[in-house]
């Protein structure tokens, strides 16, 4: 056999192990895809949770009502000026999840009736005024002494135009990865982002108020794209937030073994780590340190830093700080509404006081070891 035919039997060797490689990734990625959705189907059913149900109803208006979408938007090509800049704030409520940010948007959607981005516009992804402007006099702000109607599952709430993560909206421009950081987004997309916001408060005349968990690793950016964004920092006691993020990686997984939420590097893998609680603690604390950052690089006038607890033992003593702070920048259309309530039940289901001291003492040690290597950090 000539050196060439094993050279050629070599490399097509090679080249077979390769698209192997690929093919059994693909495949991987697909079983975990189906696996994920399918705990999060089955989660959802035996959740008993009626916002959990509203998720099913509205994907399945979505579908409905695409071609509808899909012509408005081609009609606002045509006939609707795409403008470049916003009037009022967009308020940006952002947070490590399982902060409690969900509970604190819907919360300030109606008390200062702000245009709420979340189930309505996830109707409707492509269409960002006419449909709107049409629709608009049907929002009626809620009574937030109603506390009852304040639950989510997993940033999607109950009602038509109830606030929610809306990654059908946001997708579009940071891509369906809803973990990692998103990488460099275009000048084109940013463009769009732009566009898509002054249309959506052109028709609803006053200022938008939207939340997504994401959005917490790319503050600077938006800031830099929305000159006019407002950000309302929620943060949490460390074991909660840690507890229920763990309660999530079941819920869509199937198991806690793997990580589920935000990761501050798109290379954090918990096997990195002594245990899972351990790749959990430094999960919190990467992303805590990154929003620290990012906190340090904004001026103290376009955000609110909001503690959850803090929040539902006195409500309306943060509201009236959120509209200082906005009232000392721009020029609102109207006076907030005063709230039917000014104490809210704060959620600790999940709480374990064991674990939670676990966590605490975990933490700590983190931090000790960070203060002693700074390379660490």
């Amino acid at each position: 056999m000539s050196s060439r035919t094993v050279q050629a039997q070599k490399s097509s060797g090679e080249e077979g192990i390769f698209v192997r490689l690929i093919l059994e990734k693909i495949s991987g990625q697909r079983h975990s895809n189906l696996r994920k959705n399918a705990f999060i189907l089955w989660s959802i059913f035996k959740s008993f949770n009626l916002s959990a149900y509203y998720v099913l109803w509205i994907k399945g208006l979505q579908i409905i009502l695409w071609p509808l979408d899909l012509l408005l938007s081609l009609l606002e090509r045509l006939f609707v000026p795409k403008g470049s800049e916003v009037d009022y704030p967009i308020i940006f409520v952002v947070g490590i999840h399982r902060t409690g940010s969900t509970f604190v948007s819907q919360v300030l959607a109606d008390c200062f009736g702000f245009a709420p981005l979340g189930n309505f516009a996830t109707l409707f992804p492509r269409s960002r005024y006419l449909i709107h402007k049409m629709f608009k006099g049907l929002y009626r702000p809620g009574k937030p002494g109603k506390t009852e109607k304040y639950k989510s599952y997993y940033g999607i709430s109950k009602g038509l135009f109830s606030i929610g993560d809306s990654y059908e909206i946001w997708d579009k421009w940071l891509g369906k990865d809803h973990y990692n950081r998103p990488g460099d987004i275009s000048a084109e997309k940013r463009a769009d982002m732009v566009t898509y916001f002054s249309g959506f408060q052109k028709a609803w005349e006053r200022p938008v108020i939207t939340k997504n968990n994401r959005n917490t690793l790319i503050l600077e950016m938006i800031q830099e794209t929305i000159p006019k964004a407002f950000f309302v920092v929620v943060n949490r006691t460390p074991a909660d937030v840690i507890q229920s993020t763990m309660r999530a990686s079941i819920d869509f997984f199937g198991t806690d073994e793997i990580v589920w939420g935000l990761r501050e590097d798109n290379q954090f893998n918990p096997k990195n780590y002594k245990d899972k609680l351990d790749a959990y603690c430094h999960q919190y604390l990467d992303l805590q340190d990154s929003l620290t950052r990012s906190l340090n690089a904004i001026s103290r006038e376009d955000y609110l830093m909001v503690e959850y607890e803090d929040f539902c033992e006195d409500a309306k003593s943060i509201k009236n700080d959120l509209w200082d702070k906005l009232r000392a920048k721009y020029d609102l259309p109207d006076s907030p509404e005063e709230f039917g309530a000014s104490k809210y039940y704060t959620s600790r289901r999940l709480y374990d006081a064991e674990l939670s001291a676990e966590i605490n003492r975990r933490i700590q040690d983190i931090r000790t070891s960070q203060s002693v290597d700074p390379g660490n950090v």
